[in-house]
């Protein structure tokens, strides 16, 4: 299985809460259209929190977590109705188009709770680049770390070369852990918002007709 995560910055004129509401509402619907159409297989969304770590380089407003099943449904994907006529011409509405970018993924390799489990918890997300390292995880409650896979696909690709998540219990187990950090780094603090997990059936999508404005 492939997974893929975005990177979204929104739309400069846009609130962060608006952003918000717009993608877990709006967008979500058309986007479950790809899962409908038999390319997606997971989805989950990651929505910036407005708390501040000193070091932490903010560098998305919002992560989708997205799981195909290979990197030939992925480019199916790309050029499909379930995409071109939805999700693809919902993006200007909240999201700065032009700094888009994915990372490609392996398999996610954890210790501690199950995902499932970390539903509703703080989650740090940190990009990291070669021969970085990610924070002191004393006290999270899952750690997961998984390396960039390289694959020719035509797309805006970041150049990370691992993405380690963990989870915590609240806001001041995750502090006292990155108070022991002292590298910068690039990443996010996040809500999870599942909307489906691979594997699980996938609510309905929204298929009413929106106005086609990208070529």
């Amino acid at each position: 299985m492939l997974k893929v995560m975005g990177l979204i910055r929104r739309r400069p004129d846009l609130p962060l809460d608006e952003f918000r509401l717009h993608w877990r509402t709006i967008h979500r619907g058309l986007a479950l259209r790809l899962a409908e159409a038999g390319y997606m297989r997971g989805y989950v969304q990651n929505h910036r929190l407005d708390i501040a770590a000193p070091g932490l380089r903010i560098v998305a407003d919002g992560v989708p977590e997205l799981w195909f099943a290979d990197a030939d449904a992925f480019a199916g994907m790309r050029g499909s109705p379930a995409l071109r006529e939805g999700a693809y011409q919902d993006e200007p509405a909240f999201m700065d188009i032009a700094d888009y970018r994915s990372q490609l993924l392996d398999d996610e390799t954890g210790t501690g709770a199950s995902r499932r489990d970390c539903v509703g918890l703080l989650k740090a997300i940190l990009f990291l680049r070669d021969g970085e390292g990610g924070m002191p995880l004393d006290g999270a409650v899952r750690h997961a770390r998984q390396e960039a896979r390289r694959l020719d696909l035509p797309i805006r690709l970041a150049d990370y070369a691992a993405v380690e998540t963990s989870w915590w219990a609240d806001l001041d187990s995750f502090r006292r852990a990155w108070s022991a950090h002292e590298r910068a780094v690039d990443g996010l603090i996040a809500e999870e918002r599942v909307v489906f997990w691979p594997g699980d059936p996938a609510p309905p999508a929204d298929w009413r007709p929106i106005p086609q404005i990208r070529a």
